[in-house]
């Protein structure tokens, strides 16, 4: 039996593994639709913090997934009937990339890559009204977050053991019901890519 399971492991080809780091912001977009339909409130775009570990494999020669871990702050400001109120929410949660690895030459890639995660607020807040509510208990911002989208990835290899990178990623996230609020988070950051 352990001579058949160690042909097995031998007969899958090695996966390159490196891991990733990085920090960026988030610029992140609330569509409120109350049961009519329609957005009650006037909200804009506002900026929080972006944060991931993940781990690096490679499927085939160009093919390669992400697998991490990911702090954000998806947070929101705004006014309802000229009274101003802000969002300041954060997430932790898994994330998934798959894509290919294009090469550019002098070391430089591009890795297009389709991207999931899944998100679950540990804080929140709203302000209104000059007092602070809490969101722990709003099912509009409590429940598992699933966002969907895509990220483009700039990277440059430095040597056989480090590289850098700069990253465009834009996920929606899409809940239904009589009552919605989906996050629209566009992401800009840099990181550094390690292989052991």
């Amino acid at each position: 039996m352990k001579r058949i399971l160690f042909l097995i492991l031998l007969s899958f080809p090695t996966f390159c593994q490196s891991y990733k780091v990085e920090v960026g912001s988030n610029i992140t977009t609330y569509v409120f639709a109350n049961s009519a339909g329609t957005n009650p409130l006037s909200l804009r775009a506002e900026s929080g913090l972006s944060l991931q570990a993940s781990k690096e494999f490679s499927l085939s020669k160009v093919f390669f997934l992400d697998l991490g871990i990911q702090y954000n702050q998806f947070n929101n400001v705004g006014d309802i009937q000229n009274i101003p109120l802000s969002y300041s929410t954060d997430f932790v949660g898994l994330g998934l990339g798959v894509g290919p690895s294009l090469s550019l030459g002098k070391g430089f890639a591009l890795l297009p890559k389709v991207n999931l995660s899944a998100s679950k607020m540990i804080k929140g807040n709203q302000f209104n009204l000059n007092r602070y509510v809490d969101l722990s208990d709003d099912e509009q911002f409590n429940s598992l977050r699933t966002l969907y989208g895509y990220s483009f990835e700039l990277s440059k290899q430095v040597n056989n053991q480090l590289g850098l990178f700069v990253k465009y990623q834009h996920l929606d996230s899409y809940n239904f019901g009589s009552s919605t609020l989906n996050f629209i988070p566009s992401t800009f950051s840099i990181g550094i890519r390690i292989r052991p």
